[in-house]
């Protein structure tokens, strides 16, 4: 039996009226997604940023982890996949985001079938959409304790340590869980999702970094970080010593004050500080490009600093500093 349709005609003026909230709707819709409103600078882009977001989205709203413990869950799996949900590893026996065990071998154990929607190595089941159920059997089951700590995680960096520990189960000094990584990623992914004003820099995030070797190695490598941490965009140029002058509009543009030829008493903790051709530096003859740190204390003319590439050893650094006519410039970061 055919169903019956009536249809109604209407009026010019009322589908118009129809139309108009129907855009209404639309354009309130999309403006209400402030998952995608962040300002910073991410790690990666692409669909790696896409699922970055979805991990970290569901970490947060299903496993109730804070923005510290997803962001430093974020940077484990960045290390461990670079966000390819299929990523695969045969001779580990390891695949999917944070590469669980049990792909086509049990060498380093069975854990990619413990929740039972991935099935033997039937990559059409390695899905996104159950790589988060397993997770969330595991945080509910056995790795508990890592869902407890990253529930309650102020430090990126720590949450990435205790993820890495506990859930990745390697321990922190082993060469495969790659600590100076990690930590790096954990707070480039916080600076990303909470872009925004630093106050006087954020020196505790440096202090974590002290002995661990940052982008490149070279000084500007982590005076640039140090910046992206707090305002997300990155320092751009070739030369230490014109950072100030290289990169003034971008400073100025998020809130940061430029200060050049400082006196003493201008230097303040938690500003860039460049250097250049002088005690600090070294002859130009040497090195023409000047040297740059961040300033973690001041106490009259002499001041301490975070610095790479100190003697050539490309690690971070504490020195001991004095004010001296070298000193090219300081960027201080916005006040909260």
């Amino acid at each position: 039996m055919r169903k019956l349709i009536k249809y109604t005609f209407l009026s010019l003026p009322i589908l118009l009226v129809g139309v108009v909230l129907l855009m209404m709707m639309v354009v309130s819709s999309s403006s209400d997604d402030s998952d995608d409103n962040f300002n910073g600078t991410p790690p990666v882009n692409g669909q790696a940023l896409e699922t970055a977001k979805a991990l970290r989205k569901h970490l947060m709203e299903t496993n109730k982890f804070t923005s510290a413990g997803a962001s430093g869950a974020l940077a484990v799996a960045q290390r461990e996949s670079g966000f390819n949900v299929q990523a695969i590893n045969p001779a580990g026996g390891v695949a999917g985001l944070f590469q669980w065990s049990g792909w086509g071998n049990f060498v380093n154990g069975n854990r990619i079938h413990s929740e039972g929607s991935i099935k033997g190595q039937d990559l059409p089941t390695l899905t996104l959409e159950n790589q988060f159920k397993l997770i969330d059997h595991e945080l509910k089951g056995s790795f508990s304790t890592v869902q407890e700590k990253l529930s309650k995680a102020t430090d990126p960096v720590q949450g990435a340590k205790d993820w890495s520990l506990i859930y990745e189960g390697v321990s922190l000094d082993d060469g495969q869980t790659n600590l100076a990584m990690i930590t790096q990623l954990a707070q480039q992914w916080e600076a990303y999702f909470n872009s925004g004003g630093g106050g006087s820099g954020n020196i505790s995030s440096l202090e974590k970094l002290l002995g661990t070797t940052v982008g490149s190695g070279q000084c500007y490598a982590l005076s640039s970080f140090y910046v992206e941490s707090i305002s997300g965009f990155r320092l751009h140029g070739l030369n230490a010593y014109q950072i100030g002058s290289d990169n003034e509009a971008d400073f100025k543009s998020h809130g940061w004050k430029v200060i050049f030829n400082p006196k003493a008493n201008d230097l303040k903790v938690g500003q860039v500080i460049n250097w250049g051709s002088g005690p600090v530096a070294g002859d130009s003859s040497v090195n023409p490009y000047g040297h740059t740190g961040v300033i973690a204390s001041v106490k009259g003319n002499s001041f301490t600093t975070y610095e790479q590439n100190v003697g050539v050893v490309q690690i971070v650094q504490k020195e001991n500093r004095t004010y001296d006519s070298s000193i090219t410039s300081v960027c201080e970061p916005p006040s909260k």
